[in-house]
């Protein structure tokens, strides 16, 4: 159930803001409810019927029914229990939270797996459980009915039991790439964004006027939204991000790829889907085939257990510098980080690739800007951030952009001065 675990089915929130004028505090299913149900005539459907406009608004035929199965809010916690100690154990969320924390993406003592329940609990209203044991439709209702705002995230999650009757969803990528790493959440983006783009072909043809509403598909613009507000009290940004994101820049995403060549080109991307949020987030590098540069960290320090491995990627690394980062990370070009445990100690180094100098500087001062907070000192080209007993090291390396973070001095000053020794000796 990797889909859930990266993005759970936020379907009513995110529809809920461009339908209505929300309130301080909206409900975004009772917002829905009251405008589909009372103002736009919405009635209640079969499974039978939703499953067949499903395939003929998103243009590709199921091949194989899928039976609707309900569950209580009860039920859902005991599911995600369930999820969560199967797909997301302990050992599994302190790697990802070691992982974040040397990023400074969220605090030490944070409790990223609680966390990550506590969203899902809280958003989830519909979702599809791809694995493999199970591949079954759920719908959260405690009166067991397809209400009309049950419609829309069951519309969605009936786009994801198609896809994965054309794509193996729980293997299209090795378990080794995490809910946080650039890879799956490109793949993530993609799902999100087509399921979202039907959901919304669906609503549109159901509206007064019918067919004729598709055509003012383009005009709704999900990213100038309000993000659901709904357990997010609290969550770290990066959290909000990873949950929410697929579905904007996913939708726009899915978008571009129907525009060019229709639900074809989207099946098509299903199988060749986009290599890493940067063509996710500008589909013309997605068109051109304009693939990440695989980066090579040289280096690995004396004694450490690889703890994960992977690429943050330009949408997380938006979440790294923090609101507005938008254009200093638009020069992303590749990167790779790597965390290890050091005698109980966290070391993470990430080495990142730029398309031009000036893509590279600026980001570069980016990054010096939202650690300014903290105490910095500048050690041998390279500005180093002091926080409690962490440290973090800002600095180019071989035209590459690196970070070297460590929760214990001696360790970061070590990995730095090996670092740039090696990157001296490396061949240019």
């Amino acid at each position: 159930m990797r889909r859930v675990l990266g993005a759970a089915c936020l379907a009513a929130a995110l529809l809920a803001g461009p339908l209505a004028a929300q309130e301080e505090e909206p409900d975004p299913a009772g917002i829905l409810e009251a405008l589909l149900g009372s103002l736009l005539g919405f009635t209640e459907v079969k499974p039978e019927e939703l499953e067949r406009d499903v395939a003929e608004v998103g243009g590709i035929a199921f091949r194989a029914s899928v039976p609707l199965h309900f569950m209580t809010r009860a039920e859902l916690t005991r599911y995600l229990e369930e999820v969560l100690r199967d797909e997301y154990p302990e050992e599994k969320a302190r790697a990802d939270q070691r992982t974040l924390v040397a990023f400074d993406l969220i605090a030490p003592d944070a409790d990223l797996r609680g966390m990550r329940a506590r969203l899902l609990e809280d958003n989830i209203v519909g979702f599809y459980d791809e694995r493999p044991d199970r591949r079954k439709l759920y719908a959260v209702s405690d009166d067991r009915r397809l209400t009309p705002a049950n419609q829309l995230v069951m519309a969605h999650e009936l786009r994801h039991a198609l896809q994965d009757q054309y794509l193996d969803l729980h293997r299209a990528l090795p378990d080794e790439v995490g809910d946080f790493d650039d890879r799956r959440l490109a793949l993530i983006s993609l799902l999100e964004g087509d399921a979202t783009l039907v959901m919304e072909r669906y609503l549109v043809r159901r509206l007064p006027g019918g067919v004729d509403n598709e055509r003012r598909l383009g005009d709704l613009d999900l990213s100038e939204m309000a993000l659901p507000g709904a357990g997010f009290e609290g969550v770290p940004t990066v959290l909000q991000a990873q949950l929410v994101m697929p579905y904007l820049a996913g939708r726009d995403f899915a978008m571009a790829v129907w525009k060019r060549g229709g639900w074809d080109a989207v099946r098509a991307a299903w199988s060749a889907p986009p290599r890493s949020t940067e063509q996710v987030l500008h589909p013309e590098k997605f068109f051109a085939g304009e693939a990440p540069e695989e980066v090579v960290l040289g280096y690995r320090p004396d004694g450490g257990t690889l703890v994960k491995e992977g690429v943050l990627g330009e949408l997380m690394t938006r979440s790294l510098l923090g609101a507005g980062a938008e254009e200093a990370a638009r020069g992303w070009g590749g990167d790779r980080f790597a965390v290890w445990d050091v005698h109980g100690r966290t070391l993470l180094v990430w080495a990142s690739s730029w398309d031009t100098a000036s893509d590279r500087a600026e980001f570069l001062a980016g990054a010096r800007a939202r650690f300014a907070p903290y105490p910095r000192r500048d050690d041998r080209g390279f500005s180093v951030f002091t926080y409690g007993a962490r440290r973090f090291a800002w600095g180019e390396s071989d035209g590459r952009v690196i970070l070297i973070s460590a929760d214990e001095p001696g360790l970061l000053e070590k990995a730095l001065a090996a670092f740039l020794d090696n990157a001296r000796k490396r061949p240019g």
